[in-house]
C-alpha cells in the first residue's frame, strides 16, 4: 500500500481510532499515554479542520477525555455505542449496562478459574483482555460464545488480544456514517486512520465512500493508504 497523502484542512474531516494508532498497545489499558507533541498537533488540527475531528473508538468517550485532556473533540467510543457529535456536547448511548447483565454473570465463574483472563467492563461492552497470555487466546474466544449463546441480540468482535461482546447492530463504520451526516463533518472527505479489525468497517465504509483510508501496521486491510506504527501515524499528522 501506498503512503498516504497529507492532511487538507479546508476539505478533510478526521477520523482517528486510539489504541494501536494515537497510542501504543500495553498490557494495562490504562497505562496508556499519548506523546505530548502528538496531542498538542491534534489541539492545533482541530480548529484549523472547522472542529471536524473525531476519535472513534472501543473505548468509553469519558475515558478518552481523561487521556486526551485538554483536547475538546466529537467521539464515538464503544464501537458508536457512545456518541457525542461535537465538542462538549452531551453523550448519547444506544444501550444500556444492563443488556449485559447475564453475560457478566455467565462470565463470572470461567474467570474466577483462569486468572490470567481479564474483564473490561465499558458498561455498554465486556472485553475480555489475553494480551498477557496469548496461549488464551481459543480459551477466551469459546468462552465469551458460550456466554452469548442464542443471544441474537448482542455480538462479538475478535480484536487485537481481546474478545468483545456488545449489543449488535453498530460498528465504527456506521459510527462513522452517522457522525458525517451533520455539521462539522457533512459535505467533507473523510480521513480515517485505524490499526485493528475492528477499524476494518470504517475502513471499508470511508474507501467505498471516495475517502482517504489508512490502516496502521501490517495485518491484511481493505485500506487504501498504510502508516508503520503509531509513531509513523504521529509523523503523517505532524506532515512530516
Amino acid at each position: 500500500m501506498p503512503t498516504p497523502p497529507p492532511i487538507d484542512a479546508s476539505r478533510h474531516a478526521l477520523f482517528l481510532d486510539f489504541d494501536g494508532t494515537l497510542v501504543a498497545l500495553v498490557d494495562d489499558p490504562k497505562a496508556v499515554r499519548i506523546e505530548p507533541a502528538a496531542l498538542a498537533r491534534l489541539t492545533e488540527l482541530q480548529p484549523a479542520l472547522g472542529g471536524a475531528l473525531a476519535i472513534v473508538s472501543g473505548r468509553r468517550i469519558e475515558d478518552l477525555d481523561g487521556f486526551l485532556s485538554p483536547l475538546a473533540f466529537a467521539a464515538a467510543g464503544v464501537h458508536g455505542l457512545e456518541r457525542r457529535p461535537a465538542p462538549g456536547a452531551e453523550t448519547e448511548r444506544l444501550a444500556g449496562p444492563e443488556t449485559l447483565d447475564a453475560v457478566r454473570r455467565a462470565l463470572a465463574a470461567p474467570l474466577a478459574a483462569e486468572p490470567r483472563l481479564k474483564l473490561e467492563d465499558k458498561g455498554t461492552a465486556l472485553v475480555l483482555h489475553y494480551r498477557t497470555a496469548p496461549e488464551l487466546q481459543e480459551q477466551a474466544r469459546d468462552m465469551m460464545a458460550k456466554a452469548i449463546a442464542r443471544r441474537d441480540d448482542l455480538s462479538v468482535m475478535n480484536g487485537d488480544h481481546i474478545v468483545e461482546v456488545h449489543p449488535a447492530g453498530m460498528d465504527k463504520g456506521k459510527a462513522l456514517a452517522a457522525l458525517m451526516q451533520d455539521a462539522p463533518f457533512e459535505g467533507r472527505v473523510p480521513i480515517y486512520v485505524g490499526d485493528d479489525t475492528t477499524d476494518e468497517f470504517a475502513l471499508r465504509h470511508v474507501r467505498e465512500a471516495g475517502g482517504v483510508s489508512i490502516k496502521v501496521g501490517r495485518a491484511e486491510s481493505v485500506a487504501e493508504y498504510r502508516l508503520p506504527d503509531v509513531a509513523g501515524v504521529h509523523r503523517w499528522l505532524a506532515g512530516a
